[in-house]
């Protein structure tokens, strides 16, 4: 029961917390400072949760310390979706200034998102060095991993890399991604998700302790739901379905028999690739 329990709470915060981060990021365009209040609040929190639940080994002392690197990664999530946190580079690949390769002009667009977030694995080894619970350590270490894992995917090539849940403002790192092609860094990064969750799973079952089961559980369903989101970027599926209620409204893209008629307007959105995954 308590592996049903764990599963059932790490799959409802994945949907609800990516559904609230893409929420708050259609509401940052017109309410910036109130989205940011309310991003902070939540992460600081986050870090007052992991700092109370140090040494403690209960069962709930490892659904806070999960939910408290969550809150943590929600604030970084909205920074990024928002366009306050970023890169230097915020035009598309064949814009000016040229760069002087394509990794470096990629690089460039994410560069001070990947910083914070190197930062933050830092300061949270740091501040759970001695550690009896680290479940919210290992949850936002596996987050960062998985993310970097998708970024070099979406980079050197996925089919299905482009989503519609990559907000207009960042509608420019599309053109960073390659979908031409699947790269053969998509099978090392599916095996070694693959085998991640293996050893996540048989970690959780033979965990002694309900604490420990509690915190392998929860960090081997987030596993399987990185091996999912890896899947989505080579499945012809429309992942963004999933949090239709929470993304911006975007006007419908016309015909294309309508779409050279006198006062047709277009979307702005209309000549780019097919789809998109925004876990940039």
């Amino acid at each position: 029961m308590a592996f049903l329990s764990a599963i059932a709470v790490a799959s409802i915060a994945w949907w609800i917390a990516t559904g609230l981060v893409l929420a708050l990021a259609r509401a940052g365009s017109t309410h910036l400072g109130a989205v940011m209040a309310v991003a902070t609040g939540v992460a600081l929190a986050g870090i007052a949760g992991l700092v109370a639940t140090h040494d403690a080994t209960t069962v709930g002392s490892a659904y806070v310390a999960f939910f408290s690197a969550l809150a943590l990664w929600a604030w970084h999530e909205t920074t990024f979706l928002i366009g306050l946190l970023t890169g230097p580079r915020r035009v598309g690949m064949a814009e000016a200034p040229v760069e002087t390769s394509r990794f470096r002009a990629a690089f460039l667009t994410v560069r001070d998102h990947e910083l914070a977030l190197a930062a933050t694995v830092i300061a949270l080894v740091w501040l759970m060095a001695g550690a009896d619970n680290t479940t919210g350590l290992l949850v936002f270490v596996l987050l960062w991993v998985m993310r970097i894992s998708t970024k070099l995917n979406i980079y050197l090539g996925a089919r299905h890399a482009i989503s519609d849940m990559l907000p207009d403002r960042l509608s420019y790192l599309k053109s960073y991604f390659r979908t031409d092609r699947t790269s053969g860094w998509f099978y090392v990064s599916l095996a070694g998700s693959a085998g991640l969750l293996a050893w996540l799973t048989v970690m959780a079952a033979t965990a002694a302790m309900p604490h420990d089961t509690a915190k392998w559980t929860l960090l081997a369903c987030f596993a399987g739901l990185a091996l999912l989101e890896h899947l989505f970027l080579i499945l012809p599926v429309r992942d963004s379905a999933l949090w239709a209620w929470a993304m911006e409204r975007k006007p419908k893209t016309q015909s294309p028999q309508n779409r050279d008629l006198p006062g047709a307007k277009t979307s702005p959105t209309d000549s780019k690739a097919p789809r998109a995954t925004a876990r940039a």
